[in-house]
């Protein structure tokens, strides 16, 4: 069976990434502060349909799995060894940030002839002292997700002599510490969960039982069916990390998950379900949601990336020991064995994760102190890394096959119908429409890029194959035709350059 993404019409929120105080407001403890709108139960079936429509938007699937007997054939996920997170630091404001090593005022003078203005935004803006927890841990923990780890100096001006009067040389740590500043401004997704801002005694201080059951605030953090699904889903089956919030309380700590496994007891029935939770408080009261018919208890390991307060010795390595964290949690099941929500069991009421989110490419810099530093460019600073690692600094992420990550960017608002951009676009009958009329017979052409001139692609309709075509001189027309109503073209392309997942897509299209 062809593993495809099917390609179409669906928007997107674009939300700041969260952070080590990534998001710089005050944070104050408050009374349980409530959803915008109420949770009821266990579940938040919204959370998990929002989960599958941005699973569909970044990957293009139509398959996104809640069944648990879908579900549990993955029992164990991780991204691929060469997509494991390099080791780094957090760069701590309190110890000068991303300029400790003076890697901004290196900038400063590769590309504003020595005026301080990179390093002297990051004293301005990102030099707190208090709370000792400022500082751009999503910054790192994005970097190490999407970039490989840098590896060589890289000199700017380009062919510069080093010791002349105009050359900088980058270090490798250079290079990581303008990546977590640039990341800083990383595109995001909350996958689910919110922040919670209260402190540990006052999370102490909650009662075990919530005092209305069908209720859930922001302490209660991330739901635990949408944790299972989203690291099955993003983790287990497309091979990609997922950062999370890994304090509960008013202090945030990102870090990349990369690697997870569980156990798993069941199915329970309702009775033992309730046991399960360990609440060690009298449940007669308790109440799931009406709607679970049998429940799962899961024992749950996932491994991360920390980071350090100080640059480590092996700062850059990514074969390095995970850190790894220990869940339970009690999962619900509606009557057709779909997970609808669960509940954290026992001390990991009290002890998991704040939120989870997906990282994307940079966004333009806003000069909001809460974000990355505006005085570097995005431009400048991935040509350094992709220079550093040895790839093409013009497209780095699509240097196929020297980069091996499959990365993904984040959707646009409107997706254009037959783009997939970098690669190729379709045109229906000359549009792009996604719609054509009938009457006569269809006409599909392909335009490709130069990457894919001298690859071959198999073209079905409704799972019947047209033709094998090769668009070696840029484009290929084929005719066809079209039943009425909702019909799917398939693109399964055959290329010595591109990976085929970034490719290989499905395109509705309706004709009338």
């Amino acid at each position: 069976m062809m593993n495809l993404k099917l390609k179409f019409a669906l928007t997107a929120s674009l939300m700041g990434a969260p952070g080590c105080q990534c998001q710089r407001a005050e944070s104050t403890a408050s009374a349980f502060p409530a959803h915008d709108s109420k949770v009821f139960y266990a579940t938040n079936q919204v959370e998990l349909d929002d989960i599958r429509d941005f699973f569909k938007q970044v990957f293009g699937a139509s398959d996104y799995i809640t069944q648990w007997s879908e579900i549990d054939k993955f029992r164990a996920g991780s991204v691929d060894d060469a997509r494991i997170p390099y080791v780094d630091t957090w760069y701590p404001e309190a110890a000068n940030g991303t300029n400790r090593a003076g890697s901004l005022n290196k900038y400063d003078q590769a590309f504003y002839a020595g005026e301080s203005r990179a390093a002297k935004w990051e004293v301005d803006n990102h030099s707190r002292q208090t709370p000792a927890w400022y500082g751009h841990c999503n910054g790192t923990s994005v970097s190490g997700s999407r970039y490989q780890s840098p590896k060589n100096s890289v000199k700017r001006p380009k062919g510069c002599v080093v010791g002349s009067a105009s050359c900088v040389e980058f270090s490798p740590a250079d290079v990581r510490a303008l990546l977590s500043e640039m990341n800083m401004n990383a595109k995001a997704q909350f996958i689910s969960g919110r922040r919670c801002s209260l402190t540990d005694a006052q999370l102490k201080s909650r009662p075990m039982l919530r005092s209305d059951p069908t209720v859930m605030d922001a302490c209660d953090d991330v739901n635990p069916g949408s944790f299972h699904v989203s690291l099955v889903n993003f983790l287990g089956r497309m091979k990609q990390p997922i950062i999370f919030d890994q304090s509960q309380n008013n202090e945030v700590w990102n870090y990349p998950i990369y690697k997870y496994k569980y156990t798993v007891s069941g199915p329970l029935d309702e009775a033992s379900a309730v046991a399960a939770l360990q609440l060690g408080e009298p449940l007669e009261n308790w109440v799931f949601n009406p709607k679970a018919r049998s429940w799962y208890k899961v024992n749950m390991t996932v491994s991360y990336r920390n980071s350090t307060n100080d640059v480590p010795p092996n700062a850059g390595a990514t074969l390095v020991d995970s850190t790894d964290l220990n869940y339970e949690y009690v999962l619900e099941l509606d009557d057709n064995g779909d997970i609808i929500g669960g509940e954290w069991v026992g001390p990991h009421r009290y002890n998991h994760p704040d939120f989870i989110w997906m990282p994307f490419e940079p966004a333009d810099p806003t000069g909001d102190s809460s974000r990355g530093n505006p005085l570097l460019s995005t431009t400048e600073v991935t040509s350094i890394w992709a220079e550093s690692v040895g790839l093409d600094p013009a497209n780095p992420f699509r240097d196929k096959p020297k980069n091996v990550f499959d990365v993904r960017f984040y959707p646009p608002n409107d997706l254009t119908w037959g783009i997939v951009s970098g690669y190729y676009k379709m045109l229906l009958d000359g549009r792009n429409t996604g719609s054509l009329f009938l009457g006569k017979k269809s006409h599909l052409r392909v335009e490709v890029a130069d990457i894919l001139k001298d690859a071959n692609v198999e073209v079905f309709l409704n799972g019947k194959a047209l033709d094998t075509v090769s668009p070696t001189t840029g484009s290929v027309d084929l005719l066809f035709d079209s039943p009425p109503g909702l019909n799917i073209l398939t693109m399964k392309w055959a290329s010595a350059h591109v990976n085929e997942s970034e490719v290989d897509w499905e395109f509705k299209y309706y004709a009338m």
